[in-house]
């Protein structure tokens, strides 16, 4: 069944499951220094994510984990490996975005560890802790409610709101800031209703910072990342949805370089999709200023 119009899974004809020739061929150097924190990187997109700015020459990497647990040790090994400059630096830590408190956790680790940020991905997440996630309103336990907006909002919210200082006193840095959504996002009750909703607040976050910080160089973006198959799948997920899931964990990494490799005002504030093909996303730059496009809005 094809999704409707209005989600935006087909703003672009073509759409890309792996990382294109667009996207592949000429992988972008990023200026040095060039410091970036990933929260939410011990595997899947996180992870991914991860190793595709240390290839293109990211000199510090901060990578968090709701533990500091031997699989966000693998991944910084991997990453090191993975770099295209020797004097890479990579700091892993463990913090909970669920716990605002350790936003200013990371915050300290990067002034004191890197004295600068360039880009902050907001990637952590969190689907569901049970299946009752995916019932209907009446049979939702109200923690499936509680846990998605408490990680991917308030916490989102928390690790911007303390990383800002520094993305806005970093000389010369690309004062940029990436939230991970979901396509789900737009839908009322298909899914988790928790999930969608708190996605949906995610994606208005992101217009706000573009907003509230744009006259001071910052720019914003709200990034769905593909439909991966990640691992562990999300507990209570029917398994024929994963049939969905077949994305590349290296797409999303791909897009990102893309989207930093220059300065684009003009897609500040929005909510992009992985998928789409750039070059055909270029060529709609007109018409999505004109019209104000993808952006969070009621139709009248």
């Amino acid at each position: 069944m094809a999704a409707p119009p209005w989600v935006g899974m087909n703003f672009t004809t073509k759409l890309n499951s792996t990382p294109p020739n667009s996207l592949t061929q000429f992988v972008p150097k990023l200026p040095s220094p060039f410091v970036v924190a990933i929260i939410g990187a011990s595997r899947n997109i996180g992870a991914a994510t991860a190793k595709a700015f240390a290839q293109a020459g990211a000199t510090g990497l901060i990578l968090t984990g709701t533990s500091e647990s031997r699989i966000l040790h693998d991944t910084k090994k991997e990453v090191e490996a993975a770099a295209s400059t020797p004097d890479i630096k990579v700091t892993v830590l463990a913090a909970d975005i669920g716990d605002p408190s350790s936003a200013k956790l990371v915050a300290d680790t990067i002034e004191s560890s890197y004295g600068r940020l360039d880009l902050l991905i907001n990637n952590a997440g969190v689907v569901s802790t049970h299946e009752s996630a995916f019932n209907k309103i009446e049979s939702i336990g109200i923690e499936q409610i509680q846990k998605t907006m408490q990680v991917n909002f308030v916490g989102k919210f928390a690790t911007i709101q303390a990383l800002l200082p520094l993305l806005l006193k970093s000389k010369g840095g690309a004062k940029t800031v990436i939230s991970i959504t979901s396509a789900m996002s737009h839908f009322a009750s298909m899914g988790a209703i928790g999930y969608n909703i708190s996605e949906l607040a995610t994606n208005r976050l992101i217009e706000a910072v573009a907003e509230g910080y744009g006259s001071e160089g910052v720019l914003a973006f709200a990034v769905h990342p593909g439909i991966v198959a990640t691992m562990p799948p999300p507990i209570g997920m029917a398994p024929e949805a994963r049939a969905w899931a077949i994305d590349d964990v290296g797409l999303c990494g791909a897009f990102l370089l893309w989207l930093v490799k220059e300065r684009r005002e003009w897609l500040s504030g929005r909510y992009l999709s992985a998928n789409w093909d750039v070059e055909e996303l270029e060529a709609k730059r007109d018409i999505i200023v004109k019209k104000d496009q993808l952006k969070m809005r009621m139709v009248v």
